[in-house]
């Protein structure tokens, strides 16, 4: 389920794997990574003005704002909805109690995930959105296209109310500073209940901000499995190309115009008034458009050079592992149980130690993939899911792991 390893069943019978979805499951945990490494490693509120002092973290702000911040979740979001059809299609009894087991499952590793490591994880979203994406799952592609539109204007109504909310009210300092204070300073359990603490403040903020335009991207997965849109990229050059000229064309002028906002603001003074507030708008509210100029840009690659981007792949099939994995490592680095950097670096060093957790467990992938079928924390997942309704015990572990999604 989820951009995280799905299992389903089809007897004895397995279509190939699909290629490009663990692929951008790969490219997404590093996007991902990227932008909530200032949130692990800065303050809980991002990228602050002393970040971003110096021509190399103010360049390394711009970039990640322009070219990271607001997509890849919604790439994750797509993948989710994508792989969420391979459980769904069949829409029997099983199936569906599976499904509603994996939801409450990617809680439970999201509530876990909030606490110990990320308090903005977006696992407890995704389990919640899931569930409304349950009730759709049997509508026509009509009704889905509906359900996008509403979803979309709920979520550009929602940004825009939050920004300038903002705007009209500017915090003085962080809203969050007794937490930040915790996690420059205490124990792995003091850093965990503080964080627990801030729980009903953070999660209903992520799900406002990020849950209705994650869910519109979960029902354009859910549509694009239908008709099998990843399966041969080769058979959609079209296609891919029109989401190309568009990402690029008109989504990065959008999202650099943004940036430059968003980063002018925080780097002149620490805050977003309007200038700030309206670039943070224009950039969620644009960012689906180079989210789909990534994707049909990869998948025109890889039409043409099957190969591009495999090495991609062992962490696409094991991203809950990696996802998770990387807010451990980070946490190991810049909480206070660990090395102790909390609010010490500037946005060049967090993002280039955020790379290179993603290429450590990225290289952890690789080998463990080749011993076995399943990611550690994909294998509990699917012992809290169940077994993979039409597989028998002797051949379902296998045969799922060739049928993930």
């Amino acid at each position: 389920m989820s951009p995280f390893t799905v299992h389903y069943g089809a007897m004895n019978q397995a279509p190939p794997r699909e290629a490009l979805p663990d692929r951008l499951r790969g490219i997404a945990l590093l996007g991902i990574v990227v932008v909530n490494a200032a949130y692990l490693g800065i303050s809980l509120e991002g990228l602050t003005q002393a970040s971003v002092e110096g021509t190399a973290n103010l360049i390394t702000a711009l970039l990640v704002v322009t070219f990271a911040q607001g997509k890849f979740y919604l790439l994750f979001s797509f993948l989710f909805g994508y792989s969420a059809s391979f459980i769904l299609r069949d829409n029997s009894a099983p199936n569906r109690r599976r499904y509603l087991r994996r939801l409450i499952a990617l809680f439970l590793f999201g509530l876990a995930h909030a606490v110990f490591f990320f308090v903005g994880d977006i696992l407890i979203t995704y389990s919640i959105l899931g569930l409304l994406l349950f009730f759709v799952s049997r509508t026509s592609d009509k009704v889905l296209r509906r359900w996008t539109i509403a979803a979309i204007a709920v979520a550009v109504f929602l940004i825009l109310s939050i920004t300038a909310l903002t705007a009209a009210f500017p915090a003085e300092g962080s809203s969050f500073g007794g937490l930040e204070k915790v996690m420059a300073t205490g124990t792995f359990t003091q850093v965990a209940l503080a964080r627990l603490e801030a729980l009903p403040v953070i999660v209903p903020a992520v799900f406002l901000l990020q849950g209705p335009m994650a869910f519109a991207a979960f029902t354009l997965g859910l549509r694009a499995s239908r008709h099998h849109l990843l399966a041969d990229p080769a058979a959609n050059i079209e296609f891919w190309r029109r989401m190309a000229r568009w990402g690029w064309g008109i989504g990065l002028p959008l999202q650099v115009i943004a940036a430059g906002l968003q980063v002018s603001e925080i780097a002149s003074s620490d805050l977003l008034p309007l200038a700030g507030a309206a670039g943070l708008a224009l950039g969620f509210i644009t960012a689906p458009l180079l989210t789909a100029g990534y994707i049909g840009s990869i998948a025109l690659i890889i039409a043409r050079r099957p190969n591009f981007l495999s090495v991609m792949a062992p962490a696409g099939r094991m991203s809950l592992t990696v996802y998770i994995g990387e807010s451990a490592l980070l946490s190991l680095v810049f909480a206070g149980y660990g090395l102790g950097f909390f609010g010490q670096w500037g946005a060049l060093p967090v993002v280039l130690t955020s790379i290179a957790s993603w290429a450590a467990l990225s290289i952890f992938a690789w080998l463990w993939m080749k011993k076995f079928t399943q990611g550690p924390l994909e294998f509990v997942l699917a012992l809290l899911t169940g077994k993979p309704h039409g597989t028998n015990s002797s051949s379902g572990a296998g045969c799922a792991a060739k049928q993930t999604n």
